[in-house]
């Protein structure tokens, strides 16, 4: 994870095996190809963002369970910043293949709240994928300005204000 975080998405394998302490073909006996690397690096974090964001009560107004998914993923991502570096570098730089990216996804049980928030009519009228996409640059800003837990919760009204149907103003 350090490399690609310290040298980015062209760090070779040779790289990667002197630092892991392994040839070059032991380092290919357990990934057979640079990508099945990239993806189970890829979905090591997205378990492990997995497990920090858990299981989120089925109890509860949609905002807050999904203010919990929020702070959950908000507090993994302060204490683990490389980690969460390095899963931003394989998404954006296509890195990580689409199954990958599918399994990452399927792991973080948050995304469930999401789409029942689309379900019920609660969330603009904006493709899951979009939404999904805004939410991860918020926290990444959130992340990325070094915010505290107060301002994170202030972070995460703006992301509501933003992502919710406008309430019907009365006369």
């Amino acid at each position: 994870m350090s490399l690609f975080r310290d040298e980015g998405v062209n760090v070779s394998t040779a790289r990667i095996a002197r630092a892991a302490g392994v040839s070059n073909g032991t380092l290919f006996n357990y990934f057979p190809t640079k990508q099945a690397l990239i993806d189970a690096l890829y979905i090591s974090i997205k378990n492990d963002l997995a497990e920090a964001v858990g299981t989120i009560p089925a109890e509860g107004s949609i905002r807050t369970r999904m203010r919990l998914v929020w702070d959950r993923w908000f507090a993994w991502a302060r204490h683990n910043r490389d980690a969460y570096a390095v899963m931003n570098l394989l998404l954006q730089s296509n890195l990580a293949s689409p199954e990958a990216q599918q399994a990452g996804s399927d792991a973080i049980k948050g995304r469930s709240v999401l789409t029942e928030a689309m379900d019920s009519g609660a969330l603009v009228d904006l493709p899951l994928e979009y939404l999904a996409g805004l939410i991860q640059r918020q926290l990444d800003q959130a992340v990325m300005s070094d915010l505290n837990d107060d301002q994170a919760r202030v972070a995460f009204g703006v992301l509501w204000n933003g992502i919710t149907q406008p309430m019907k103003e009365t006369p």
